[in-house]
């Protein structure tokens, strides 16, 4: 009697069409999943860092455009207020730089009180110019002559006494006073001695600066 031996086969390994797919095939509607290669990788990486570096990029070049705006705007409030309160220049500054005061531009009045045998005499000099002047009230300069008529009785320039020269300096506006005295004698040039003493009566007197006679300086007293 001939058997026949029945022979079971394992799960998953039947012929082709029973059971499940043959071994190395993939079921229907199925696509395997493939790892990206290295070349894929790497593009990937260079993309992403040009992106990362145009965004940094760009916060940076908009940072700098905002502070060049923010300068220029503050560079105009400053130029607004520089034209609204001008500094002053270096000619506002400067100390003047005056000259002589001209007798023009001097109001001078004289007074005489007597004294003893001689008489006291008070100027006072008022600069009526626009400009700063220096007075120059020195011996060589500021000059008295005593007059009686014709005659020349005495001159602060025949014998002169203190500094040939001493400035003042007069902004517009300004006063300053001064005194001469005359002792009561005679006078010529050079200062010679053994002079005589005026005698009593009416004398007229006057100022000169610079050689030209002072205005509102004459005037008339008695000893």
């Amino acid at each position: 009697m001939v058997t026949t031996r029945e022979r079971t086969r394992a799960p998953g390994r039947g012929a082709p069409g029973r059971g499940g797919p043959a071994p190395g095939k993939q079921a229907p509607g199925r696509r395997p999943r493939r790892r990206p290669s290295k070349a894929v990788i790497r593009r990937r990486r260079i993309v992403a860092l040009v992106i990362l570096l145009a965004l940094v990029g760009g916060l940076v070049w908009g940072g700098v455009a905002l502070a060049g705006l923010a300068s220029g705007w503050v560079g105009d409030l400053l130029a607004d207020d520089a034209e609204t309160t001008e500094a002053p220049t270096e000619e506002d500054t400067l100390p003047p730089n005056p000259g002589r005061c001209a007798p023009a531009d001097l109001d001078a009045t004289l007074a005489s009180t007597a004294a003893g045998e001689g008489t006291d005499f008070a100027m006072s000099f008022t600069n009526d110019g626009q400009d700063p002047c220096l007075l120059d009230t020195g011996s060589a300069s500021l000059v008295l002559t005593v007059h009686s008529g014709d005659d020349r009785v005495w001159s602060s320039a025949d014998c002169p006494a203190g500094a040939a020269e001493h400035l003042l300096l007069l902004d517009s506006g300004d006063t300053v006073d001064e005194a001469l005295s005359w002792g009561g004698t005679r006078s010529e040039p050079g200062c010679p001695g053994n002079q005589s003493v005026a005698g009593s009566g009416t004398y007229r007197v006057e100022a000169s600066l610079g050689g030209a006679q002072l205005r509102g300086t004459e005037s008339s007293f008695t000893r």
